[in-house]
């Protein structure tokens, strides 16, 4: 069996059903292979989730009611904003230079040393405090503002609420969305109170003997300007939220308020500050763990790769396999070339051009070389001696020397009609 044919023969099938047991060994290897992705996706998912929380107002929360997207506005209008929930951390901020503090909720967890200890640090630079929607424990701040109480609990306030107040962030704003609460000044006539967007529609009257004197400046956004630092309430916790701020002036309320200042600080008061919540399984993964993944993830894959393909006939093909001879004459001939065996490739392509010769000459399948060379000479006129050198006795030493005999055994076969 020639070179070829043995090559031929073991590149092909005699049928074209694939074995089981190689489908089952490819299935195989591209079921381990998705098993390791999926086991790598949760697990790079399970480390690159962020503790991000859903608590209300949150900073960081981007749920509905939460207050992310107010704290992501300023910081993308230049405002420079520092985030916590560490009280400690919180009052070394209000200490610095040109702040504004905002507590959007939770103020109820702050004991009064907590107060005392905020407002003393914003008292350093004359910071300002901004409290949403504090309730009753705006009197752990001030004195001189006070939940209103004085309302009908009939009333239907309006849905939109208008300033009716001087102050210009709130004329620029305009109309915003209404909430529940209204704060009012604690004593009718307080110096440096300034209060905007107060409750109006169909039963909103003021009650007579209630803490609240009728007449007091009253509103959902209240602003006091002497007492023991600057201080501002908002009194509808709806504009600063995720849903809501983009609603009706809210957001232009809101960033103007609190972009007074270069700096913000946002403190969330938590009520279990002292407590430490216990470890979770991903505290005790090293850092470099994901790196480790995310680098695995790839190399697994390649390796599954490389170990599934296929190293059996590349063809599917019926014997048996007809490679016709001028095709094995040439393969045989390229090979010997690419392998620098001149002599070897010479050899193959004399015998193939006395072969061809010899038939267009109606030679038997028993004549010799020299019989070849004799009919030759008398057909073309060459001189027999010359025939015999090109077909016999020349040899070769270079691939330029081998490419000058062939192109004279081409143009010998050219010259036999």
């Amino acid at each position: 069996m020639s070179a070829q044919l043995d090559v031929a023969t073991r590149g092909t099938r005699s049928s074209v059903r694939v074995p089981l047991r190689a489908r089952l060994r490819s299935a195989g290897v591209w079921i381990t292979a998705a098993i390791v992705i999926l086991i790598t996706v949760i697990a790079t998912l399970l480390m690159t989730t962020d503790d991000e929380t859903e608590a209300p107002l949150h900073y960081d929360s981007t749920a509905r009611d939460g207050t992310k997207a107010m704290v992501e506005t300023l910081r993308a209008h230049g405002v420079e904003v520092t985030t916590t929930e560490d009280f400690k951390e919180a009052r070394s901020a209000a200490a610095q230079p040109d702040t504004t503090m905002l507590i959007p909720t939770n103020t109820d967890a702050m004991s009064a040393g907590d107060v005392d200890g905020i407002e003393s640090a914003l008292a350093t630079h004359d910071n300002r405090l901004v409290l949403v929607d504090p309730g009753s424990a705006i009197a752990e701040f001030t004195d001189r503002i006070t939940v209103n109480d004085n309302l009908s609990p009939l009333a239907s306030p309006d849905p939109q609420s208008q300033p009716n107040c001087a102050l210009p962030s709130a004329r620029t704003a305009g109309a915003v969305t209404t909430g529940e609460s209204e704060y009012a000044e604690a004593k009718k006539g307080t110096d440096g109170i300034t209060a905007c967007y107060p409750l109006a529609g169909p039963g909103v009257d003021e009650i007579d003997g209630a803490e609240v004197a009728p007449g007091s400046a009253r509103g959902q956004l209240i602003t006091d300007s002497d007492g023991h630092v600057p201080l501002t309430v908002i009194g509808n916790a709806e504009w600063v939220t995720n849903e809501h701020i983009d609603e009706e002036g809210n957001a232009s309320l809101v960033l103007s308020q609190l972009s007074e200042t270069d700096r913000l600080v946002v403190y969330y008061p938590t009520f279990d500050d002292s407590e430490e919540p216990p470890p979770s399984t991903i505290d005790f993964v090293p850092d470099w763990f994901l790196a480790g993944v995310l680098w695995l993830a790839p190399t697994v894959l390649v390796l599954l790769l490389v170990i599934g393909r296929r190293f059996g006939p590349l063809a599917i093909e019926r014997l048996p396999v007809i490679v016709p001879a001028v095709e094995t004459v040439h393969g045989r001939a390229a090979l010997s070339a690419r392998s620098h065996d001149r002599a070897g490739a010479l050899h193959t392509l004399r015998t193939a051009s006395l072969l061809r010769i010899a038939k267009r000459l109606a030679l038997g399948p028993d004549a010799g070389t020299t019989q070849i060379i004799t009919r030759i000479a008398e057909v073309t006129g060459r001189d027999p001696g010359e025939l015999h050198h090109i077909f016999v006795s020349a040899t070769v030493h270079t691939d330029a020397e081998l490419t000058d005999l062939v192109h004279q055994l081409t143009q010998i076969e050219s010259e036999i009609p």
